[in-house]
């Protein structure tokens, strides 16, 4: 496929017509970054989440309802959940029970290349077209490591969408459009970073209002973010669970141990490549070599978005997504200036004319080819086996052996446990078992005997299946009353002993 330069054409009528590109570089950027996600589809599924969020969306469709309280642990069994990120869940169950794991992973490919199509489409509504694809790559990079079949990854082509149509209003002077709001009310219901969309546009708020040259301007942009805002969060609050759900992500916020303990929530490690680090030395390089200036207001954004992300890994998805939207207009010309001096090439000129939408016949092209990697996906099975998260022969052997009664068992098990059954000590929702119950469990994984043995005896548990790397497996290997009952690569099993 090639794309065709726009140009003005008479039709046998003498109407003139303006010829679109067969083939957009969105369209390209979509396919080449699905084909890039499903190239190892095990690894988008490499989460424990994934299977908690699948067997929560199950029970949603069996009892047509969602959990108030807790079904899935012992330890925590009854107590008030919030699932927050329960249409997600809808999603993710639903695609699981009709075409098996090939189609989850195809879900979380398909948000990721969406997001990136779009980003690439808004990105070239000011960047020239070469400096808007190592933009969009570099985008790539920094959400490829955060590429798994969860809720975040869904709600990609909203952070876009929300984040676009702020940042648009606000470039152009006018007030945000109210067709965002569907867009807060979806994300909401799908995962809480739609508290990150809302604080953006407080941000865009203050911004239109320091940015007015007189007192009635100023007024005219507090009515029309202000009124914006309020229903933004109105919109936010249109979920089952209501103002629970907009509270969920400051107490995910205030829990230290969770942030101190999970790496999603640690800073990132830069004694290996990180692709922010990248992100980093290359804006630097590339602002400094080119003397490029931006607004104070995007400055400040830029230094946030890049201090949320050395605090906590997962907000470099904020950094990939939104970052370049913000400078964009600022940015943007300042590279194409430079660009244009040099001599223009048949290449050039080939980038430039795909950068423009593409026709309905490309639009079909681009359709078609998407259809036929989906369907291919979604016929090439897909093996899952044992690993860190998925202890599928542990569990078979504890079956065998007719183990039951509570487990104490290892948080990264802890989403297969829930998908195949087996109420859990602990699991991915750290939000609902605390930050206190949280310390218990680290420091009795982590080998302290006086804290797991006052577990064990407190939840009355029967069998443990840990890591082989978790200190708690010596304490038990000698632990009086208790016996090693299995050992694999990636769990171990220890039963208790009946008292003589």
């Amino acid at each position: 496929m090639a794309a065709q330069t726009e140009a003005i054409v008479t039709t046998p009528s003498g109407r003139a017509v303006r010829q679109r590109p067969l083939v957009s570089l969105p369209s390209i950027v979509a396919v080449l970054a699905l084909l890039r996600a499903l190239q190892d589809r095990l690894s988008v599924l490499d989460d424990p989440d994934t299977y908690l969020h699948i067997a929560a969306g199950r029970w949603i469709i069996a009892h047509h309802a969602l959990p108030l309280h807790d079904p899935f642990s012992h330890s925590m069994a009854g107590a008030t959940w919030v699932a927050h990120e329960w249409l997600s869940e809808l999603l993710l169950a639903f695609v699981y029970d009709r075409f098996g794991w090939p189609a989850v992973a195809l879900l979380a490919a398909l948000c990721f290349a969406g997001a990136l199509a779009l980003l690439t489409r808004r990105l070239l509504a000011h960047f020239e077209p070469f400096s808007a694809l190592i933009v969009v790559g570099a985008s790539c990079a920094l959400l490829l490591p955060h590429l798994v079949a969860r809720a975040h990854v869904l709600a990609f082509p909203l952070l876009v969408v929300w984040s676009a149509g702020l940042i648009s209003a606000r470039d152009h002077s006018r007030a945000p459009p109210l067709w965002l709001l569907p867009v807060m009310t979806l994300w909401a219901n799908l995962h809480g970073g739609f508290m990150f969309g809302l604080a953006l546009a407080g941000f865009f708020g203050a911004e239109a209002v320091l940015a007015a040259a007189s007192w009635s301007e100023r007024r005219v942009a507090s009515w029309q973010w202000g009124r914006f805002i309020l229903l933004a969060v109105g919109a936010a609050l249109c979920t089952p669970n209501g103002v629970d759900g907009l509270l969920l992500p400051f107490r995910i916020a205030a829990m230290p141990v969770l942030q101190q303990s999970f790496s999603e929530w640690m800073s990132p490690n830069f004694q290996r490549f990180d692709p922010l680090e990248l992100w980093l030395l290359g804006m630097l390089g590339v602002g400094l070599a080119l003397g490029l200036r931006l607004p104070l207001t995007r400055l400040l954004l830029l230094l946030g978005l890049f201090h949320m992300a050395l605090s906590h890994v997962r907000h470099a998805d904020f950094v990939a997504l939104v970052a370049p939207l913000a400078i964009a207009q600022s940015v943007g010309p300042q590279l194409a200036a430079r660009i244009r001096a040099a001599p223009p090439s048949s290449l050039g000129r080939w980038f430039l004319a795909a950068a423009k939408p593409a026709g309905s016949s490309g639009i079909v092209i681009a359709l078609a080819v998407t259809m036929a990697i989906s369907g291919a996906t979604l016929l090439w099975p897909l093996q899952r086996a044992d690993g860190p998260q998925t202890p599928g022969r542990a569990l078979a052997a504890a079956e065998q052996m007719r183990l039951s009664g509570p487990v104490f068992n290892n948080e990264s098990f802890g989403g297969y446990l829930v998908f195949s059954g087996v109420p859990t000590f602990i699991d991915g929702r750290i939000e609902m078992y605390g930050d206190a119950f949280l310390k218990r469990y680290l420091d009795a994984a982590d080998g302290k005997e006086s804290v797991l043995t006052g577990l064990l005896d407190q939840y009355g548990i029967t069998w443990t299946l840990l890591q082989p790397q978790d200190h708690a497996v010596e304490v038990l290997d000698h632990l009086p009353g208790w016996r090693r009952v299995y050992a694999d690569r990636y769990a171990v099993i220890h039963v208790r002993q009946p008292a003589p």
